[in-house]
């Protein structure tokens, strides 16, 4: 990954310390205690994504460039409060990124504006903002009251060209593009829709209601790949849903840091997750609690790439132990979950090869002693009697991903006593 860097008003986002000392240049609270004299209210993260470089493709979708456009997008929050801010990524670009203008609001219906509650987004008292090249910027405090389970709409209007977007490729929600300066309108005009995110990566809210903060992390599995478009249907939606019902566990927020592709130990489509786990997981802002399930691509990438990428078991259980021993250094309960089956994906990806290795590194997960606790999602997904493949009631049809019903059957397998 190329180096990061940090201006007065900007996340370095690789560093903790580095992102502490942005929301403090910014006038805005660490997320650690209360702020501005809001009683016991402090900063938690209510919505965030993964970012990754522009040059990559997942499936059909790329990333893109965006000129005298407005972009919106729709994000749903999982914390409650009266401030919002927001979080911009250029993380991967080459070149500043000039935005001219960013307006945050309720949504009344898809990608139409509530009457009443669209804001005027400030960066340091200024209405635009401009982003260095590997670097993240946080918005002021905007004063917006929002509800858990809430939906947002982020329009961001990029008057000049940019470059290829930073952006997350699997967002699982409609967003939508038009032209000219439409961020203020509560209806696009001519909208063209996108299903990918570009450049915001995170929304916080400050909230006395929210005190546990969980991270899901991982791969396209955490992600949602192959769960229903706007459906809100991925495990991590669905175990969202299940804390709202508990009243002990409600007060828990919830933010997917799944990224389609993506490896524990090397880069190659986004950054590895060894290298990612201290900005995405660590690095939000109140987290408690995280869920790692995360190697299967390590395991299945090399029967298309070629044996140079091989790993072994050993590898996968000292990544897996890394995260685990960042997480506890960090006071963050972590739980880890076991690999779950992939029997005749994508030949070559399947292998005989990497089932001994998936399995090997299971035993080791149902045994550690490095987490705080073991979800079996294998156990939850696979088919009894195959147990290497996906239960077929499970599976979206490439033998990897779950489908909506899978999706749930993983949701349903974690204990919500882990959170009360």
């Amino acid at each position: 990954m190329r180096n990061l860097t940090m201006g007065l008003d900007f996340i370095r986002p690789a560093k903790i310390g580095a992102f502490v000392l942005a929301l403090a240049a910014a006038g805005c609270d660490d997320g650690s205690g209360g702020g501005d004299g809001a009683g016991d209210a402090r900063w938690v993260a209510a919505w965030a994504t993964s970012m990754m470089e522009p040059g990559a493709e997942i499936g059909e979708l790329k990333s893109r460039s965006f000129s005298d456009e407005t972009l919106r997008q729709t994000v749903t929050v999982t914390a409650s409060g009266d401030r919002v801010r927001l979080r911009l990524s250029n993380l991967f670009g080459s070149q500043p990124l000039e935005l001219a203008e960013v307006r945050v609001a309720k949504e009344q219906e898809p990608l139409v504006t509530a009457p009443g509650s669209d804001r005027q987004v400030r960066f340091a008292g200024r209405s635009g903002a401009t982003i260095p090249a590997a670097a993240e910027l946080l918005s002021d405090v905007v004063d917006l009251e929002v509800s858990e389970g809430e939906r947002l709409i982020v329009s961001i209007y990029a008057a000049k060209p940019s470059e290829l977007a930073t952006w997350h490729p699997l967002s699982l929600t409609t967003h939508a593009v038009a032209a000219g300066n439409q961020a203020a309108s509560q209806r696009l005009t001519e909208p063209s829709a996108l299903t990918s995110a570009f450049w915001l990566a995170g929304v916080d809210v400050e909230s006395a209601a929210n005190d546990r903060v969980l991270v899901t992390f991982g791969d396209s599995i955490t992600d949602g790949a192959s769960s229903t478009i706007d459906g809100r249907r991925s495990y991590p939606d669905r175990l969202y849903a299940r804390l709202q019902e508990g009243p002990e566990t409600r007060s828990v927020a919830i933010v997917n840091h799944g990224l389609g592709g993506n490896r524990l130990l090397r880069d190659d489509i986004g950054p590895s997750g060894l290298s990612r786990f201290e900005r995405d997981v660590l690095g939000t802002p109140g987290v408690t609690h995280a869920i790692v399930l995360i190697g299967i691509n390590d395991i299945g990438m090399p029967g298309f790439v070629g044996p140079s990428e091989q790993v072994t078991a050993d590898e996968l259980i000292d990544g897996l132990e890394t995260l685990a021993d960042e997480a506890r250094a960090n006071g963050v309960k972590t739980f880890v979950g076991t690999i779950m089956p992939f029997e005749a994906a994508f030949p070559p990806y399947y292998s005989i090869e990497g089932e001994e290795i998936r399995q090997a590194v299971n035993t080791w997960i149902r045994d550690n002693e490095a987490y705080d606790g073991v979800i079996d999602f294998e156990a939850a997904v696979r088919d009894p009697e195959h147990p290497t493949r996906i239960l077929a009631a499970f599976d979206s049809g490439d033998h990897l991903h779950p489908n909506d019903a899978g999706y749930q059957a993983m949701a349903d397998a974690v204990p919500l006593s882990l959170f009360e």
